[in-house]
């Protein structure tokens, strides 16, 4: 691994070219400015703001006035879309005390930060609400209560629970209600939440499970899908995916992932998962990777903070940009979201620009970047480009930032700086 170090676009494009990388790259990078506008999707430009948890819900689950504060800021900052943070469906799967839930009996506060966004925006911004279960990471009263599709020798937890079939069921349900509650809240779209480990994504890799709900593919993908499925048919709101295509984890305890315990990729059925959801519908999906637990590199390559990979960074965007690019051509009127942009800095929008050039993706997402600057989509958009002083320094110290209010954010990269130094 290696920190970041470019002198200039062409250094970075040479070093791809060496390494022999498939990541696309851009001078111009205009095409970010374009408007997406299809199947009832319409974003104002290519930008989007990823879903970044921000541990400031109210008790009830609502969101609170520090949750306000984030999102209109963001929507000032000028991204099409903002694919909003982790959303319960229901008590047990809250990751923490303070994640957002959405019920019957708070629903209107949600309408209320739908309507503060779209105030906050300059124009039309399109608003994803992501809906989860947190399973393996379930601690909604303090004390982590793990809630698992199978007992996992890669990522184990004190005192599991294993989730029967019978309670699968009930959370179909939890799903749909969370589902008519966003649309009534005035989302544009819901994003059922397969990926980072999360329930519906460990149950893809539920190979010895018992039951309905584990064993075949069929099996192991039949809750997501259903719930899907039902969410198209008994809603009128846009239904989207947030999709993990490889978990970095050996089988049998990892999707994507060679059944020859190797960590090698074999998207045989994450492919088939994107068809299966394609011909049902769905036309949003937002690509990723990995596991925060076991393999954080793979959701978002980083220079510190985390442990040391043994791959390079740009191969972690290879992927990220492979992946896409495979979902893109098996759903050719989706409209596909890439991520793991951030650590490529003041280049991540020529390489985000590239990538849609060549219709290997439509939409740049940006997590991190929009945590540490949340204006960083109004620069790209004005420049092209954002100052490398001013992105993100891709050192895993995303939840310092987001528990901290604004004018206390130079305190915090003093002390990092320091920490480096």
């Amino acid at each position: 691994m290696e920190r970041f170090d470019y002198a200039d676009l062409h250094a970075l494009c040479e070093d791809i070219q060496r390494r022999r990388l498939d990541i696309p790259c851009s001078v111009d990078t205009g095409i970010l400015k374009k408007p997406y506008d299809k199947n009832g999707i319409y974003l104002k430009n290519r930008i989007l703001a990823q879903p970044v948890e921000g541990f400031d819900a109210n008790d009830d689950g609502s969101p609170s006035d520090r949750t306000f504060e984030r999102y209109t800021e963001l929507a000032r900052g000028g991204a099409g879309c903002l694919w909003l943070e982790s959303t319960s469906v229901d008590f047990s799967g809250r990751s923490n005390r303070k994640q957002l839930w959405i019920t019957e009996d708070n629903w209107e506060k949600f309408r209320e930060l739908t309507e503060a966004i779209r105030k906050a925006s300059d124009g039309k911004i399109y608003l994803v609400l992501q809906l989860t279960h947190s399973g393996r990471y379930s601690n909604p009263e303090g004390i982590p209560k793990p809630i698992v599709a199978f007992h996992s020798e890669a990522i184990k937890k004190e005192n599991e629970y294993i989730i029967s079939d019978e309670e699968l069921d009930r959370l179909e349900d939890d799903y749909i209600k969370a589902v008519k509650l966003a649309e009534k809240a005035g989302f544009d779209a819901v994003d059922i939440r397969a990926c980072h480990g999360y329930l519906l994504n460990e149950l893809f890799a539920a190979y010895d499970r018992p039951g309905k709900y584990g064993g075949p593919f069929e099996n192991r993908t039949r809750l997501f899908v259903s719930i899907c499925k039902r969410a198209m048919k008994e809603s009128g709101i846009t239904v989207g995916v947030r999709l993990n295509m490889y978990d970095g984890v050996a089988y049998p305890y990892g999707w994507g992932c060679s059944k020859d315990g190797q960590l090698k990729m074999d998207l045989e059925e994450a492919l088939r998962l994107i068809g299966i959801l394609y011909s049902s519908g769905i036309r949003l999906f937002n690509v990723t990777n990995g596991i925060g637990a076991c393999s954080p590199f793979m959701i978002r390559p980083y220079d510190s903070g985390g442990p040391e990979p043994a791959e390079h960074q740009l191969e972690g965007i290879e992927r990220m940009q492979v992946c896409a690019k495979l979902v893109k051509q098996h759903a050719p009127e989706a409209a596909v979201v890439v991520s793991g942009l951030t650590w490529l800095r003041e280049y991540s929008a020529n390489v985000a620009a590239g990538g849609i050039e060549n219709k290997y993706y439509d939409i740049a997402g940006f997590g991190r970047q929009s945590i540490a600057y949340p204006g960083f989509a109004n620069d790209i958009l004005k420049d092209g480009t954002v100052k490398r002083e001013h992105f993100c320094r891709t050192c895993c110290g995303c939840t310092n930032l987001i528990k901290v209010k604004k004018e206390e954010l130079v305190c915090v990269f003093k002390e990092q700086l320091a920490k480096e130094a």
